[in-house]
């Protein structure tokens, strides 16, 4: 296209389009359900403890949905190189690969609850019920993001249930690092309301990162 300027001007791809609209309501429901936490320092009176212990709970609701995620995948398995109990994984082994996920999983989040607890809980100001009304948002987020790209974008056809096994470790991993990390100096500056929304920023920009990143991924796979 060549307005009367002169400058040929290069629309952007369709695909890239594409991309953008597909996640559009995951991503915005991702940075609603992290920006909980500031409605909660400015008027809950919530500091680093309360939101790092916060976004713990976000583990919930990561392998909640990671087990939904193995049942639905239809994926092939040539590619996954998985064994369990010394045994190549098979179609039928995919009941005792969640259930391992499970404990597995299940037992990292439990490791890193008592961490975090052991690092923050004495500083914790804030109320469990509020903690637990705002990890709903949490939960909502990451189903939508389910429903929206993993069954609606069809990534489900696209990956095993042997491959989703370890998909979300690197990213929780990268996440709480970046807000233990960012509770730990908003703790030690005295939980200025400044740092603690600087810290949530920063989780979210990361979180997002690592969302589109997810996304991109299951396009390659197609």
């Amino acid at each position: 296209m060549k307005p009367s300027s002169g400058r040929l001007v290069v629309p952007p791809p369709a695909g890239l389009l594409t991309q953008l609209a597909r996640f559009r309501a995951s991503a915005l429901a991702l940075i609603l359900a992290n920006f909980v936490p500031v409605f909660g320092v400015l008027a809950l009176g919530w500091n680093a403890a309360a939101i790092v212990i916060f976004y713990w709970a976000e583990n919930l609701a990561v392998g909640f949905f990671n087990i939904l995620r193995m049942r639905k995948a239809r994926g092939t398995l040539r590619s996954s190189g998985m064994t369990l109990n010394g045994k190549t994984v098979t179609e039928a082994s995919r009941a005792s690969l969640i259930v391992f996920f499970a404990f597995h999983y299940g037992f990292f989040t439990l490791g890193h609850g008592v961490f975090v607890l052991a690092l923050f809980g004495r500083q914790f100001a804030g109320s469990p019920r509020d903690l637990m009304i705002g990890a709903l948002g949490l939960f909502v987020s990451h189903g939508i993001s389910y429903r929206k790209n993993f069954i609606g974008g069809g990534e489900y056809k696209k990956v095993s249930f042997a491959d989703l096994f370890w998909q979300p470790y690197g990213r929780i991993v990268v996440m709480h690092l970046t807000i233990i990390f960012g509770g730990a100096l908003a703790g030690a500056s005295g939980s200025p309301v400044g740092a603690l929304i600087l810290m949530v920023a920063l989780k979210t920009l990361v979180d997002l990162a690592s969302h589109l990143a997810e996304r991109r991924k299951f396009l390659r796979m197609g």
